[in-house]
């Protein structure tokens, strides 16, 4: 358990170190890289969305 938890901060560590401003906002509040990684992924596919969106206008 104790190594998990290890593991654990260091992923939410890294992913911390390379993301900018904007997007470490909408992922501070997530306490493990699992939570972190599906809250990022549900953003960048939103934007995408948009991005599609705005390319068929």
């Amino acid at each position: 358990e104790e190594e998990k938890t290890e593991m654990n901060d260091k992923a939410v560590s890294a992913v911390i170190l390379y993301l900018g401003d904007k997007m470490l906002r909408e992922v501070a509040r997530e306490t493990s890289a699992v939570r972190m990684w599906k809250k990022l992924d549900s953003l960048y596919m939103t934007m995408s969305l948009a991005h599609r969106q705005c390319l068929k206008q």
